[in-house]
């Protein structure tokens, strides 16, 4: 066996531990960017005070809650530059705050468009001149993982596109995972997040690109551990432990992609949000089931293994996984065809759209599944998708 496993991400897990973050950005300096989503800055402002206190010099950022596009990155870069300069970057938030800080660490540090840095199936992405600002995620959901990966995702509203810088120099420095954030999540965003989380560990986890037993690992984990606490964290979202465990899931579940990547899944969704304007985690939720309905025959000995692993089925199959999954998705509310849940103009020339796409720009995690779908076989998902 030969891997190679790599996580620079220090990572503090626990409750109250958000007390601490004036002390461990001092190591960095005073000079602070804080990234807060406007409709969460009210659990922001505590954490915003005291950092203050603490004599930071700290510029805040209220982004709109959508996930960030490259243009407002290179708008907002351009007039950071002019104001200030900063030693460090705060991501509070979800995905998109936290993709927003890692994505504003290149943005700050280089002149070039951060589209370019987006790591394209079509084109190599542009590499970097200098040392990216280091960054700390803080995470207020329990999906995106996006707190220990060395990822940013972005929309190009251009092109209606969305696409990943992949760069290790972007690994935060720093991870606080703490569950007092989390007891306010919205029941629907908890279940979404959830289930974008559970798609992260079993995409990182049947993907055949490299080896990576340490993804592997994480991944099974982070499935079990949705899989066992989904329902009772939805029937008691107050519950600190409840959200702890969802928190420890989604962070595990962000260590797997982080060294071994998606597949067909995101392919699919990560287009389908920039085609429609859904949320990520919505997106991936959808997508899940028609994918595993597919890919059922031609990863049968897998998802055989993960239904006994994941699900304790004592008879285990990959149908039987299939159904275990679906039952979950049902609980998360996200077993529904795009048909049922978009207007009739969105969904006119979407699958055209969509399959095209995935086909020109989303080719490489297709190449990581089971099986490799051809553009036959993506249409075919796609109308599961739409129509059910």
């Amino acid at each position: 066996m030969s891997y190679s496993f790599n996580l620079p991400t220090q990572i503090v897990f626990g409750v109250n531990e958000i007390d601490k973050l004036a002390e461990h950005a001092s190591v960095y300096g005073d000079r602070i960017l804080f990234i807060c989503p406007k409709d969460i800055i009210a659990l922001a402002r505590p954490i915003i005070d005291n950092l203050t206190q603490s004599r930071s010099k700290l510029t805040v950022i209220e982004h709109e809650p959508a996930e960030p596009s490259c243009q407002y990155i290179d708008q907002l870069s351009a007039e950071l530059k002019q104001q200030a300069s900063f030693d460090l970057i705060v991501g509070f938030g979800g995905g998109s705050a936290m993709d927003l800080a890692k994505a504003l660490s290149i943005a700050l540090s280089h002149d070039e468009p951060i589209w370019l840095y987006a790591n394209l199936s079509n084109r190599p992405p542009l590499a970097l001149t200098n040392q990216p600002l280091p960054v700390i995620t803080i995470p207020t959901t329990s999906g995106t993982g996006s707190e220990v990966t060395p990822y940013a995702v972005l929309a190009n509203n251009e092109t209606k596109q969305k696409g990943t810088i992949q760069e290790p120099a972007i690994f935060p420095k720093l991870a606080i995972v703490d569950a007092s954030l989390l007891t306010n999540m919205p029941q629907a965003l908890t279940a979404s997040t959830a289930i974008d989380a559970f798609a992260h560990a079993l995409e990182a986890t049947i993907n055949i690109s490299k080896p990576a037993p340490m993804a592997e690992l994480f991944g099974v984990q982070a499935m079990k551990i949705i899989a066992d606490n989904l329902a009772a964290v939805l029937a008691n979202p107050k519950d600190k432990d409840l959200r702890q465990h969802m928190a420890h899931a989604s962070t595990l579940a962000g260590m797997a992609i982080s060294h071994r990547g998606t597949t067909t899944t995101h392919a699919i969704a990560e287009p389908l949000g920039a085609l429609t304007k859904m949320p990520h985690a919505i997106a991936v939720a959808v997508t899940t089931m028609p994918v595993m309905r597919h890919s059922e025959k031609h990863a049968s000995a897998v998802l055989a293994r993960l239904d006994s692993e994941v699900f304790a089925s004592a008879q285990a199959s990959a149908a039987s996984f299939n159904k275990n999954l679906e039952s979950l998705i049902n609980l998360a509310g996200f077993n529904k065809p795009l048909s049922a849940m978009l207007a009739d103009e969105q969904l006119l020339g979407l699958a055209d759209e969509l399959v095209d796409n995935v086909m020109r720009f989303k080719f490489r995690p297709l190449k990581q599944h089971p099986i490799e779908w051809g553009e036959e076989g993506v249409r075919s998902i796609v109308n599961d998708l739409i129509h059910g």
